[in-house]
């Protein structure tokens, strides 16, 4: 190992130690949403990363802290009613700082890491484009490129909990790049799409190719989703399964459970999208290469002859 790498390594070893103990301040804060026995383990696999992007890794570092020391910003009587006015002004503000699509939910513990907690149950997540050509061409840069893509998604998140902070409510970031959550499950409970076989959250704006980040909020008359009309998906992917036939680690398997019914599995450690920055299995997903209105309508029609049959 070269004094660079070492000194890299270092870093992130630091880095990650003070997060886990920041993590724990939040645990110990008095009615925080705790994590239960059914919820995931966090797997934390090092990406590969080139020199160039130390910058970059410095910066989504300071952000993550800022997630947790701006805390003490928070409102100590948080507001807890929005106007329809200021909540149309908060996602005119989220829009034009990139956002590509909102929803609002009330998070379970079941999809909190274990181990982890978050201040308030009221949910507000966003998404943010990554762009086709970066999931469908390979370049150099590829790795600097998908960090730089945290890096700018957790700046606006923490925009804009300062923004809400500032109207008077408490609001928590949680950062693409480590957050306290299972981000594709709780964009699905949102309503913005469902979780595909690949384990990347299905939209109708993007198909696969988005971050997702979320805040959590003292507010709680956000028009939280009810329903979800992207049901459907799983069905197709269960007659598609591309992500896993064109993954070159074969990271991604299906599993049978108790209930005869396959499930996807991801094992970080041969992904390489967990590690390098592989888009293979966005790619080839044909939500990525139509848009989801064509896919939609093929299903529909494969479904309806199946069932004549």
């Amino acid at each position: 190992m070269s004094f660079i790498s070492g000194l890299k390594a270092e870093y992130t070893q630091k880095r990650i130690n003070k997060i886990k103990e920041l993590e724990v301040n939040l645990n110990k804060q008095e009615g925080s949403i705790k994590s239960n026995n059914f919820s995931p383990n966090m797997v934390v696999v090092e990406k590969k990363t080139p020199l160039r992007a130390f910058p970059t890794m410095l910066s989504i570092g300071r952000n993550i802290d800022y997630s947790f020391k701006s805390l003490k910003n928070n409102p100590k009587i948080p507001q807890n009613k929005i106007s329809s006015e200021l909540l149309n002004e908060f996602e005119e503000n989220a829009h034009s700082l990139g956002i590509m699509s909102i929803g609002y939910t009330k998070i379970t513990p079941e999809i909190i890491f274990k181990d982890k907690s978050v201040l308030y149950e009221n949910t507000i997540v966003l998404t943010k484009e990554i762009d086709k050509n970066a999931v469908d061409n390979e370049f150099n840069d590829k790795t600097v490129n998908d960090l730089k893509l945290y890096d700018e998604l957790g700046k606006i998140t923490n925009r804009l909990v300062d923004y809400l902070r500032i109207n008077g409510f408490g609001a928590q970031a949680s950062h693409p790049a480590i957050g306290s959550v299972t981000y594709p499950a709780l964009a699905q409970y949102a309503g913005l799409g469902w979780k595909g076989k690949n384990n990347l959250l299905i939209t109708p704006e993007l198909g696969p190719r988005q971050k997702i980040t979320a805040i959590f909020t003292s507010i709680d008359n956000l028009p939280f989703n009810k329903n979800n009309q992207h049901s459907w998906i799983p069905k197709y992917c269960n007659m598609c399964g591309k992500c896993i036939t064109k993954c070159p680690e074969q990271a991604i398997k299906e599993i049978k459970t108790n209930n005869e019914i396959y499930k996807s599995k991801i094992t970080p450690e041969l992904c390489r999208g967990c590690n390098e920055s592989c888009t293979i299995c966005m790619s080839e997903c044909p939500f990525n290469k139509q848009d989801y209105g064509s896919v939609k309508k093929r299903f529909e029609k494969i479904n309806k002859k199946s069932l004549s049959s």
